[in-house]
């Protein structure tokens, strides 16, 4: 028997060893093809995640899925954006299928379209410490983590994405992950979040478990150039393209990485008739939030190149959190709630102290950064109108304490979401009906798709955006990124 057992994790080992040296030489082929052409860059992209993938397959010890995802973007407001190129996307899901030991990497990478083609300095393997970091062809590890299990006790080490709270969109509990805001409210809540370098540890006992996570550096929020199409700062994007300048983007000043700027987070939860949890964090505060220093507009070899003197900033928060969950009829209703201790809010952009008519020259800028705790709470529901037919409407808002007049968010703000997801010809067809609205500021978003199965590798999809509001609110600031989107899909 002990022979047996060594034989084999001798086979375990050899076949990491296997697998590990073909993934560096994947790595670096990738690294050196980057120097290529960039159409030769996208389709050897494309075929080495393929070919990888397939030689995953023939490891016993993996359990191996993957998708490869061709978008085409069609913007309703061509001359007003930036262009807009076709995304080859691929992922692969690799997961080894010991039970107690268990080794786990979700890796995607491809060819981005909506990347600025004249970016430069970027690396193609997305890292941790650049807020700006565009580029068309790209690497992102999301998770890549080893862990350990038993009946009462798991134990992860690596890059991990965590799920706390329980509403869609915009979870108020969850704090662990920034998010990527290059296409932001067209990607998917799962797809916006970014792995972090991360121990967990989770208990389980009957129906309680307790989860503690600790982060030790700070990975920062992801923001897409001021010159592409999903910038947030239109007004800024507007000032390149009338003057044709070069901007100059500042990733801010990341903390030290040391113990001391780490984040914890601890969620204990219990399940019966009303699922329920209680949420601590301390750490930094993901959201996007910048501070102002000095703007200059130069003129460098007959180029004009503006800094416009607002780089993000980090600071640290402290939040306590409920959520509850519960199923009643037809009906399935959550909500969550959580007290937010210093957190930093922006003021009007007109505030920042930009000149009206820009010229060369420097301009000291306004201090724009206002401290206040937050209150944020809110409601969402499920209702299955027929057997292929569900209604999902959410609302939420978030109350600034000692909010001052200068500040754009008001007091309240709220959002309302609304979702209604229908199945045709036996789920063959997939629609779906999304509205979002603001009241405060009036600004909406309208998103409707639909999606047919040809197999269950095959799917093509389209789907229609349209965005509306003042430039500074969360929909309006995309008022120019109205679009019809279609997707072809091929998952193994």
């Amino acid at each position: 028997m002990r022979c047996l057992h060594k034989g084999l994790w001798s086979e375990a080992q050899s076949s990491w060893i296997i697998l590990y040296l073909k993934f560096l030489r994947f790595v670096n082929f990738i690294r050196l093809t980057y120097r290529g052409d960039i159409m030769k860059r996208a389709l050897i992209v494309a075929f080495l995640l393929v070919v990888f993938s397939s030689v995953c397959f023939a490891e016993d010890l993996l359990s191996v899925s993957g998708r490869m995802n061709l978008r085409g973007v069609l913007p309703l407001h061509n001359n007003e954006t930036a262009t807009e190129y076709p995304s080859l996307l691929g992922r692969l899901k690799v997961d080894t299928t010991p039970p107690k030991w268990r080794f786990h990497m979700w890796l995607e990478g491809g060819w981005d379209g909506s990347a600025d083609l004249k970016a430069e300095g970027h690396s193609v393997l997305k890292g941790w410490s650049e807020v700006y970091q565009s580029t068309p062809l790209f690497l992102e590890f999301k998770e890549l983590y080893g862990s350990y299990s038993n009946n009462f006790l798991e134990l992860r080490a690596g890059i991990q994405r965590f799920a706390w709270g329980r509403l869609d969109e915009y979870p108020i509990n969850d704090l662990l992950n920034p998010w990527d805001y290059t296409q932001f409210l067209r990607k998917s809540l799962e797809d916006r979040k970014i792995g972090v370098p991360s121990i967990s540890a989770r208990l389980n006992k009957r129906d309680w478990n307790m989860e503690l996570v600790w982060v030790p550096l700070l990975v920062p929020y992801r923001l897409p150039l001021f010159t592409e199409r999903w910038s947030v700062f239109p007004e800024i994007a507007t000032l390149a393209e009338k003057y044709d300048a070069e901007i100059i983007h500042q990733n801010g000043d990341l903390p030290s990485r040391n113990m001391e700027n780490s984040s914890v987070g601890l969620r204990i939860q219990s399940s019966g008739t009303v699922d329920w949890g209680v949420t601590l964090f301390h750490g930094y505060d993901l959201r996007p939030v910048f501070k102002t220093t000095e703007s200059v507009i130069s003129l460098i070899s007959g180029q004009v190149v503006v800094n416009p003197g607002a780089e993000p900033d980090f600071h640290k928060m402290s939040s306590i959190g409920i959520d509850a969950a519960f199923v009643k009829g037809d009906w399935s209703w959550r909500a969550e709630a959580a007290y937010a201790i210093g957190r930093y809010h922006n003021t009007r952009y007109e505030l920042w102290g930009y000149p009206s008519t820009p010229s060369l020259g420097t301009y000291k800028l306004n201090s724009n950064e206002h401290q206040s705790d937050t209150v944020a709470y809110g409601i969402g529901v499920d209702y299955r109108l027929f057997e292929d037919c569900l209604l999902t409407m959410q609302a939420q808002q978030t109350l600034i304490n000692d909010r001052p007049d200068t500040l754009y968010d008001r007091q309240f703000e709220t959002i309302i979401w609304v979702n209604l997801k229908n199945f045709f010809m036996n789920q063959k067809i997939e629609t779906n009906l999304n509205l979002a609205y603001n009241p405060e500021h009036g600004d909406t978003m309208t998103k409707v798709n639909a999606w047919y199965v040809f197999t269950d590798a095959w799917k093509v999809g389209i789907t229609a955006t349209g965005f509306d509001g003042p430039s500074q609110s969360l929909f309006g600031r995309y008022s120019k990124n109205d679009q019809v989107e279609i997707d072809v899909i091929f998952s193994w």
